[in-house]
């Protein structure tokens, strides 16, 4: 195997800076680079290297550093299970250790005890370990790197739905970039209201200009062209009795998001009744446990005949558990061969759900795009339904992006469905805020934008500017 021309440039800046990022597009490669730099750092200088990383990847890695190295298979060594095995695994003659990212927080410190020429860290989806500046995890991170020379980030998500969700890779690869820590970060970037709560940021080219000196980046359409992907929107009504039971929700709901309207990430009791009433309305009892099938579910049953017709396999998102086991159960009696992804469901299982995937053994894959949005490479898929969406514009990408894995002969149709006139619209619009905001950072990150409904009532006021509009239209 060789590497691609992009590749070996990504290689060279490895060697040119002791810390680095990667925020090259997911699905553009960035795993074979870093592998060959990690044996070069072995085989050069002794350096052993610890890979941090969420635990669904540490099979696949593993098996990808062994294709693009010379190591031999004890040579690269999983760190998991019960203490007493991993503190065995960790005392092993392991050159790389690969480790999910609490067990590294947890257990370097025994490691490199154990191997004090450990003397390189690698990050692989390093939004979802390290992007709060006060989390243990992160404190745990900043320790080590005070004894640890070589440090690669790799990640797709540049910004995670906050600006400062940056703060802790700027530290490490250019410290003093704000005096004062993670407080001079917030005093440069951060708009709060009166409570002291952040509701914008301002000046995020600064954090980009520091990015374009201290990481490497390559888009998907540098790699393989534009992407091949055709997004469809479809607006589906409620049933009359779930949306005379949302309508009661609906005011105290929109309000809970306005108050957290730059986040969206922690949602009032109003807010969740309200979607719990759009995606499974049936789990409340009577009258609603009646309803046979929700304005969505009838509008996914056509696109679920239209699969059993042609025999292609589908993936369906949705952020709520309670509407995976109603779809579920749906596909099921309609005769397709089912597996779920999501939170409950163990490392072990969505591997074996995966393979059986792309064998063909499962014709439909439903998930959360939080747990199923990295890892997985379903390229044989020309079709994504998004039932629902959480708050995050990276999980959206990254969900849709598990089937435009390189260059496809055909673009996959991704399918949006929404509610008009419902919370799903304010949904959208945090979506899109925080797909802006990483835009605004790196203009080459491509802003996520939905073509929602929301009729306009013959009641309805003209429209105002608000103050946190207001805000963030002045915040760069």
């Amino acid at each position: 195997m060789e590497l691609r021309d992009y590749q070996v440039v990504d290689l060279t800046f490895y060697y040119s800076r002791a810390r680095c990022g990667n925020f090259s597009d997911p699905g553009t490669g960035k795993t074979a680079p870093t592998c060959v730099y990690i044996y070069y750092r072995w085989k050069e200088d002794g350096v052993r290297t610890i890979w941090t990383m969420p635990k669904s990847l540490l099979t696949k890695n593993r098996n990808e550093l062994l294709d693009w190295s010379e190591f031999a298979p004890e040579d690269v060594v999983i760190v998991d299970g019960t203490p007493a095995k991993r503190k065995k695994l960790m005392e092993s003659d392991g050159k790389c250790f690969l480790m999910g990212f609490d067990c590294f927080a947890r257990e370097w410190h025994y490691l490199v005890e154990c191997h004090p020429e450990i003397d390189m860290l690698v990050g692989d989806e390093w939004h979802l370990g390290f992007k709060s500046d006060g989390s243990n995890r992160t404190q745990s991170l900043y320790t080590f790197m005070q004894r640890t020379t070589y440090l690669v980030a790799m990640t797709g998500t540049i910004i995670d739905g906050r600006l400062d969700s940056a703060y802790p890779l700027i530290e490490l690869c250019e410290p003093g970039n704000y005096i004062g820590g993670h407080d001079g970060f917030l005093m440069a970037h951060a708009i709060e209201d009166s409570y002291g709560r952040v509701v914008a940021w301002r000046d995020p080219q600064r954090v980009g200009k520091i990015f374009g000196r201290m990481a490497i980046r390559h888009t998907f359409e540098e790699a393989y062209g534009p992407e091949a992907k055709i997004i469809q929107h479809e607006t589906c009504e409620m049933e009359p009795r779930q949306r005379d039971w949302y309508d009661e929700f609906e005011e105290e709901a929109i309000l809970e998001l306005e108050d957290s309207w730059l986040d969206g990430t922690m949602p009032g009791v109003n807010l969740i009744r309200c979607r719990q009433l759009m995606e499974h309305p049936q789990e409340f009892g009577p009258p609603l446990d009646t309803i046979k099938e929700t304005g969505k579910e009838e509008r996914l049953r056509i696109h679920l005949e239209d699969h059993k017709r042609t025999g292609k396999p589908l993936v369906i998102f949705s952020a709520l558990t309670a509407q995976h086991d109603r779809v579920a159960e749906m596909c099921e009696k309609m005769g397709f061969k089912v597996g779920v992804i999501d939170g409950r469901i163990s490392a072990a299982r969505r591997a074996q759900i995966d393979e059986q995937f792309q064998d063909g053994e499962i014709d439909i894959v439903i998930a959360s795009a939080a747990t199923a949005g990295i890892g997985y490479n379903w390229g044989h898929v020309d079709q994504i339904v998004f039932m629902s969406l959480d708050y995050m514009d990276s999980n959206f990408v990254q969900a849709y992006r598990r089937a435009v894995r390189g260059k496809r002969e055909t673009p996959v149709l991704i399918t949006v469905m929404e509610y008009e006139n419902s919370v799903d619209q304010k949904i959208f619009e945090i979506v899109e805020r925080k797909s802006k905001l990483a835009s605004d950072v790196d203009p080459s990150k491509e802003r996520i934008k939905f073509k929602t409904r929301q009729k306009e009532s013959e009641t309805t006021p003209a429209p105002t500017l608000k103050m946190a509009d207001f805000i963030y239209g002045n915040s760069g």
